[in-house]
């Protein structure tokens, strides 16, 4: 690393930015092993064929159809829940793909505060006492067992859940999503997830408008050059979300949305005009990620089919 993207420069760039991916490969396959698909490569959705790949894919598209405008730059603050916000973000931009290509639903943003804490308690039961962080595979079981929460108010205002809370995102992270708001988590399940493992996968999935959370130890520069790009630099054990991809100079390179808000990443955004918080990074360092094995694509309809979106371009 160069003296402008050392971990000093990072940290005074964002100081309040925080860890929290779990790296536990035994924790993963339990969760993996128990799934109808343990690959995205088994499902209907693989059969896209690789020839009619479009040289891009920008899930925010979509977002702007939905909600004329970006999604809205996620921050974890002083927490560790970047598995929450990573997988937060997934499924959002599924729901957006899905909403902006016919499908009856509301828009509608998402606790990351109750996936943080069903994935720590009610998935992982404890097991990382109190800590922060939390396990990729964990979360993505929580949303598909348990569901999620939609942004507002609850129980004749007993809970207010409008916006991100740190102090509750902590609380939650140690005792669990309160028993009374499970049954309004329920009415929302992801209705499927599956490991994604490949740059391929990871295109094809994207093209079909699913979301992916990707967590990894790849750290990047916090400085994006004129074509938005970051180069790999250092470590985070850190979640995130893939949610495009452009093809930069004749060399693919997808875009990953960060949680750390929307002024911790600087420079040129990059093809497509996604928002300030992410960069593209090459497909190379994406697939080493993948790798890892603690990423996946989220559905909201039931088992991955093959389909066709409407994109706009």
């Amino acid at each position: 690393m160069d003296n402008q993207d050392n971990v000093g420069d990072f940290f005074s760039l964002v100081p309040s930015a925080n860890f929290g991916w779990v790296n536990d490969p035994v924790e993963v396959q339990a969760i993996v092993s128990t799934l109808p698909f343990q690959d995205f490569s088994q499902t209907p959705a693989a059969g896209f064929s690789e020839n009619e790949l479009p040289d891009h894919a920008y899930l925010w598209d979509f977002a702007r159809q939905v909600t004329g405008g970006l999604l809205i730059p996620q921050n974890q603050l002083d927490v560790g829940s970047c598995v929450a916000m990573g997988c937060e973000r997934a499924i959002n931009y599924t729901l957006c793909a899905e909403i902006a290509n016919g499908l009856a639903y509301e828009h509608h943003y998402m606790v990351q505060e109750a996936i943080y804490g069903l994935s720590r308690v009610e998935i992982g039961k404890k097991r990382l006492g109190r800590g922060d962080g939390s396990i990729g595979a964990w979360a993505a079981d929580a949303v598909k067992k348990f569901g999620v929460l939609k942004r507002g108010t609850f129980l004749n205002n007993k809970y207010d859940l409008s916006k991100y809370n740190t102090s509750r995102c902590r609380e939650w992270g140690w005792s669990g999503l309160p028993d009374d708001l499970e049954p309004e988590a329920k009415m929302y399940p992801v209705k499927e997830i599956v490991p994604v493992k490949t740059w391929l996968d990871a295109k094809k999935a994207l093209v079909q408008g699913y979301g992916i959370s990707v967590a990894s130890d790849q750290g990047f520069s916090m400085r994006r050059d004129s074509n938005g790009i970051a180069k790999p630099s250092g470590n985070w054990a850190h979640q995130m979300c893939i949610c495009g991809y452009a093809t930069i100079g004749g060399e693919e390179y997808g875009r990953i949305d960060n949680s750390w808000g929307k002024d911790a990443h600087t420079g040129p955004v990059g093809p497509g005009e996604p928002g300030p918080e992410g960069f593209y990074a090459h497909w190379k360092t994406i697939e080493k990620m993948l790798k890892q094995n603690d990423s996946f694509a989220y559905a909201n309809i039931t088992g991955f089919p093959l389909r066709k979106l409407r994109w706009k371009i």
